[in-house]
């Protein structure tokens, strides 16, 4: 592929307006149908919990694993086709099962009173063919987000925030358009954020700068390991600069974790972030759920959600071989601000969002070229973001699921893996050089090689600048790449 230019791209007030009927029944944020308890009213200054993040050691609610067949895509019992291609739908009860906050509907609306959405760890588990996993609230419309995509033997794990529906209830579509396949399907919840009538305040998000803390580089963690890493006064290992204030009131850390598992020791295995300290030479006391599954010669990365243990550090817990491990702080969780602060309140939106994909004629159907950085705008978009049709108001930044796809190699001759860089437009940029994105931090939203479609949740944080307000950057190391964002929440600010 001869090398050229990469475009600068930008959204527009035309992609993001709410005046089309199809971009509005996307976009706008009517936390559930008919309101009630669960819809967080912008104009209302008594906003209660809504919003808010309460930490639960990280839980198990579903597994196919143990019932007589796996979760089959697409030819199996029970399964339909959908539409042009073929796959299986069902439902999993986010609420009151596997030991989650039991199913509370007070006013006999089908929806939960309390629970606004749920952070959960999706895991497809030894599909026999390649596809991707949708998920959406139960008695909804899906939208065009995959959770997961995975190819035939790999065990494929990624974060989300998913919105209970009826019941209580999300729906699962698995999908395998080539072929008839098998998968087992898993979820481990590690949190979920508040109805504005919750009685109980939670935590803030705290957005930051992504910063890298861990690199375990070339001592890689052998057979059964543990690192406690602190997370309260936690600093930049590269700049030395304290990212996380040493306060109490941190209560969470939102990171990246990364695993390289191609050495010479390498072997499948799983990384997990847990709260409380262990032995990990005793298998009782080794983490249950894991945040990051690796097979032989693959590197990777998932965002966690993860609670702070009362020594202010969480742990890494790496089951076998050899891995490189890494850890990135994207934001941070406190507790105690002032309830009528809307600082740090996350607002999930009805479904997902495609703000944008490269691969669109929208977007100038343009890849992005080797070390090359682009600017977006989300200015149309934070301006759009309603409920009932009023404002929800500021927002620092989004969380939303980052996917690499369609890696080309610049030369035919060298095979390419790249990694993906999401990070805030530069704050001291002018009107003048609105394009210029400063050099990308030394850290990664996802990593992938060709023939690869590698998705990623990510908290992202818009850019300080005043000239061009609502900008992040995206950076690509090598190759020619694709890349799409689809939007499931936005954290609000003062």
């Amino acid at each position: 592929m001869t090398a050229v230019p990469a475009l600068r791209r930008r959204l527009t007030n035309a992609a993001l307006t709410l005046g089309a009927v199809a971009a509005a029944a996307t976009l706008a944020i009517v936390v559930s149908p008919g309101g009630g308890g669960r819809t967080i009213a912008a104009a209302d200054p008594a906003l209660g919990a809504g919003g808010e993040f309460h930490e639960i050691d990280p839980v198990r609610i579903y597994d196919s694993r143990p019932s007589e067949t796996s979760v089959a895509t697409p030819a199996s019992k029970g399964a339909r086709q959908t539409g042009s291609s073929t796959g299986v739908r069902f439902d999993v009860p986010l609420l009151g099962s596997g030991g989650f906050k039991p199913f509370v509907d007070g006013d006999n609306d089908g929806f939960d009173d309390d629970v606004l959405a749920v952070v959960a760890n999706v895991t497809v588990v030894n599909p026999t063919q390649a596809g991707h996993a949708t998920i959406f609230p139960a008695g909804t419309t899906p939208g065009e987000s995959s959770v997961v995509n995975y190819t035939p033997g790999r065990t494929v794990a990624n974060s989300a925030i998913l919105r209970p529906g009826a019941e209580g209830k999300v729906t699962v579509h698995l999908e395998t358009p080539n072929a008839n396949g098998t998968a087992h399907f898993i979820v481990d919840v590690s949190g979920w954020f508040s109805t504005s009538g919750y009685v109980d305040n939670g935590a803030r998000v705290q957005t930051i700068d992504p910063a890298r803390i861990y690199d375990s580089g070339s001592a890689t963690l052998k057979g059964a390991r543990k690192v406690s890493l602190d997370i309260r006064g936690a600093t930049d290992i590269d700049s030395g600069q304290t990212i996380v204030p040493d306060d109490e009131n941190v209560v969470g850390v939102i990171v990246n974790l990364t695993g390289v598992n191609a050495y010479g020791g390498s072997t499948a295995t799983h990384l997990s972030l847990v709260p409380d300290d262990f032995n990990p030479s005793i298998v009782a006391q080794q983490p249950s759920t894991s945040n990051l599954n690796l097979v032989t010669g693959q590197t990777r990365a998932n965002v966690a959600f993860v609670p702070v243990g009362d020594d202010g550090r969480i742990h890494l817990f790496s089951l076998r071989g050899e891995v490189r491990a890494v850890v990135d702080v994207t934001g941070y969780l406190v507790e105690g601000v002032d309830e009528s602060s809307r600082a740090g309140r996350v607002i999930p939106l009805v479904s997902s969002f495609r703000a944008f994909d490269t691969r669109d004629s929208d977007f100038h159907d343009q890849p992005l070229g080797p070390a090359r950085a682009e600017p977006w705008s989300f200015e149309a978009f934070v301006n759009d973001v309603k409920i009932n049709g009023t404002w929800v108001g500021p927002q620092e930044g989004l969380i939303g699921n980052f996917t690499a796809t369609g890696l080309e190699r610049q030369y035919s001759w060298a095979p390419v893996r790249t990694h993906m860089t999401a990070y805030p437009y530069p704050d001291d940029a002018t009107q003048n050089s609105p394009d210029e994105c400063k050099p990308a931090p030394e850290i990664s939203n996802v990593n992938l090689g060709e023939a690869e479609a590698v998705p990623n949740m990510a908290l992202l944080r818009y850019g300080d600048n005043e000239n061009v307000p609502s900008q992040l950057c995206v950076f690509n190391y090598a190759g020619y790449v694709d890349y799409l964002l689809d939007v499931y929440a936005v954290v609000l600010s003062d």
